[in-house]
């Protein structure tokens, strides 16, 4: 799912002459075709992949909804969870278009997705099992920072769970790393959107050969067509539905 630079200049004549005045990466011949789906389809699709998840698995641990208010210390902690989980999966939702500039999290990195985007060109390495294995890095050493404050600010559930886990003095242990999760969760759901459209994507970069789900091209949809808002808004209604019965949990 992609935010689609737009082309004023009619048809691919429009975008051969918008790639060779930004000199742009051949992948902009496809924009506009249909190739990409949208910022907001991509967080949609990680938080309702991360609320099925946290329901089966029970990855944040307590459920949220129904907690007695007695202890306010204890809600506050959980909320502190599950945000950052819910906020690590749509971050990960969000991370592989870091290869196009004009994304949502590409405006927001500035020069370095520039660098990405004309070394690399957009819905490559990023869009790719290996991207996901190299960025999950950065965020697994990330997330021990982030735990490691929690817990020492007090909020001890929020911490023994997003960071690779605490022992005794605060010493790190092997733990749930929930903010390590999420954010794989949603990359993952990112690079399986995008393989529902026209485009697919380089599963096994540095291999060209893209793929798409379903494998045959014709029975997936194009970029702000009909079908992604009927995909995206029917995955929002279930999970809604599902969380109000009591059948998925928060």
């Amino acid at each position: 799912m992609h935010e689609i630079i737009p082309v004023r200049a009619g048809g691919l004549r429009g975008r051969k002459a918008l790639q060779a005045r930004f000199h742009l990466p051949a992948a902009v011949l496809l924009i506009g075709k249909g190739n990409w789906v949208e910022a907001p389809s991509h967080v949609v699709f990680g938080l309702a992949g991360a609320v099925v998840a946290d329901s089966v698995f029970h990855i944040t641990g307590a459920q949220l909804i129904g907690m007695p208010l007695s202890d306010l210390h204890q809600v506050i902690d959980v909320l502190l969870l599950k945000t950052i989980y819910f906020g690590f999966a749509a971050l990960g939702a969000l991370a592989p278009d870091i290869d196009n500039a004009r994304s949502t999290v590409g405006k927001r990195a500035g020069v370095i997705s520039k660098g990405i985007q004309h070394v690399a060109g957009h819905r490559t390495i990023f869009h790719s099992l290996f991207g996901l294995i190299l960025v999950g890095m950065l965020i697994w050493a990330t997330q021990d920072a982030i735990g490691l404050a929690l817990y020492h600010w007090g909020f001890t559930t929020a911490g023994e769970a997003i960071s690779g886990g605490l022992g005794p003095g605060g010493v790190l242990t092997a733990g749930r790393e929930v903010a390590f999760i999420a954010f794989l969760l949603g990359y993952l759901l990112h690079i399986i959107a995008d393989g529902l459209t026209y485009g697919g994507v380089p599963l096994f970069w540095p291999s060209h050969v893209r793929f798409g789900f379903p494998p045959e091209r014709r029975w997936r949809f194009r970029t702000g067509s009909r079908m992604e808002i009927v995909v995206v808004t029917t995955i929002a209604v279930i999970v809604v539905v599902l969380v109000i019965l009591g059948k998925l949990r928060v």
